[in-house]
């Protein structure tokens, strides 16, 4: 019978030989590296092997000033290897009788290594091929409700966890937006399958309710809002249904349902033990750059007149402004030089912005000293979050160039700085990166209209 190689790599049903999962383990490392490999080498980086343990250290670094794109592409090719590998392990350890909770260590770097290569030499169990225990009355009244009382049992966990991290711990890192979500899933599934397995639709329907019904409790406990819940839920929900099937597939392990509330409790004990970590690993992001450029038919000294004073900006046409996120209304210079002031006010309040260069129809540089919330969420009630109150998205430097094209064409950059204190970065960074470009968009266009409006009046 000829096998279906991709229904094969992907689901989460039968068992898998060692010798499989070796063959398949290399051949997916191989191929993804060497993806990875192509797709940096053409944005002039270099990719390495440790790289996947050790991001933080080899990686960020390195790809401070590059385009956030790149970390997009990357993410997106990683999720269905992860996924593969997550069933890949799943099946092996059900092959060997070991306990399919420790799957869990997949998401451990280092130590998935270690895993990997310990079950590529572990031999077939024979006694783990029992019975499954199978219930799929999905008609029966009991089904949905288990589906429903599993995600709420999983939304007030995920709470509590999302409480503690936010907080308590101050920190929005990989234990909350990756780690919470799984658990969550984990939750759900655990009580959908607790007295019989259920065919795996019904543990992804309770993972993602979950998820939902979270963010819904979030907002009506003023705890946040709808902007910053929505930009999260797509990094959330591909991990909540992973942690779905694994549950569902410890639960349903050799039937043997006695051996699983140790899984249950270690993975309700790992998960604050991450995120403690985090917040004693006093993470710093790194320094990000975003520039945008707009070409102006104007003399490059009209240019400059309009970049150091301009009068107030129109009310904001773009759906993400509109929604709450800061945008800038105003600006001007106090004094003049190195040592002058700029106030650039946004909806939310002033940018305090010391000037460093002062370049005369060249360069104005200067730093960030004082600077407003990054956005006002949308939510029935006044709401300031954590992260928000304390500028987890936090500018240091700006500056605007000009580069005169001739006697009446110029091009303006305006470039910012910044840190963003949310991980995973790659995830996040897209989100600041865009948002950054857009607020410059809304300057330099002003000072585009201004500048040529004064042309054609003759100034």
């Amino acid at each position: 019978m000829r096998r279906n190689w991709l229904k094969w790599l992907f689901t989460f049903e039968g068992r898998v030989g060692r010798v499989e999962y070796l063959v398949a383990g290399l051949v997916l490392a191989t191929v993804k590296f060497g993806i990875d490999r192509s797709i940096v080498g053409r944005s002039g980086m270099q990719l390495h092997v440790w790289t996947y343990e050790l991001p933080s250290i080899t990686m960020m670094p390195v790809w401070t000033q590059k385009t956030s794109r790149l970390f997009l592409t990357l993410w997106a090719i990683t999720i269905p290897f992860f996924w593969a590998g997550i069933s890949l392990t799943v099946r092996r350890l059900r092959d060997a009788g070991r306990n399919i909770a420790a799957s869990l260590l997949f998401f451990v770097p280092l130590v998935k290594i270690a895993l990997f290569l310990a079950l590529a030499f572990t031999p077939t169990d024979a006694g783990a091929f029992g019975e499954e225990r199978l219930d799929d009355s999905g008609a029966n009244d009991r089904v949905g409700r288990d589906v429903v009382l599993g995600a709420i049992f999983a939304a007030v966990i995920g709470t509590i966890l999302i409480a503690f991290g936010t907080r308590y711990l101050l920190t929005y890192a990989w234990g909350l937006f990756l780690g919470v979500p799984f658990f969550m899933g984990f939750a759900a599934s655990w009580f959908v399958n607790r007295d019989g397995i259920r065919p795996a639709r019904y543990a992804v329907n309770a993972s993602v309710a979950a998820i939902v019904l979270t963010g819904l409790g979030l907002i009506g406990m003023a705890f946040e809002g709808v902007i910053c819940l929505a930009m999260a839920f797509p990094l959330a929900a591909p991990f909540a249904i992973a942690g779905a099937l694994v549950a569902r597939a410890i639960l349903k392990s050799g039937g043997r349902p006695e051996t699983a509330p140790g899984a249950f409790t270690a993975c309700i004990a790992l998960l604050p033990v991450m995120m403690v970590g985090e917040r004693a690993a006093k993470m710093e992001p790194p320094v990000n750059a975003v520039t945008t450029s707009i070409v102006i038919d104007a003399p490059v000294d009209l240019v400059w007149k309009n970049v150091i004073s301009f009068p107030p900006l129109a009310p904001p046409e773009e759906t993400i402004f509109k929604a709450g996120v800061a945008y800038p209304i105003a600006g001007q210079i106090v004094g003049s030089g190195v040592g002058a002031v700029r106030y650039c006010r946004f909806s939310t309040g002033d940018f305090v912005e010391p000037i460093t260069t002062w370049d005369e129809n060249r360069l104005l540089a200067f730093n960030v000293a004082a600077q407003p919330q990054s956005l006002r969420e949308l939510s029935p009630w006044e709401i300031v979050p954590p992260h928000i109150e304390k500028n987890y998205m936090r500018s240091q430097h700006g500056q605007f160039r000009l580069v005169a094209l001739g006697e009446h064409r110029t091009l303006l950059e305006g470039t910012t700085w910044y840190q963003n204190y949310l991980w995973p970065q790659q995830y996040w960074r897209e989100w600041s990166d865009g948002i950054v470009h857009r607020i410059h968009l809304r300057v330099l266009r002003h000072v585009k209209q201004q500048a040529e409006m004064a042309v054609r009046s003759g100034e």
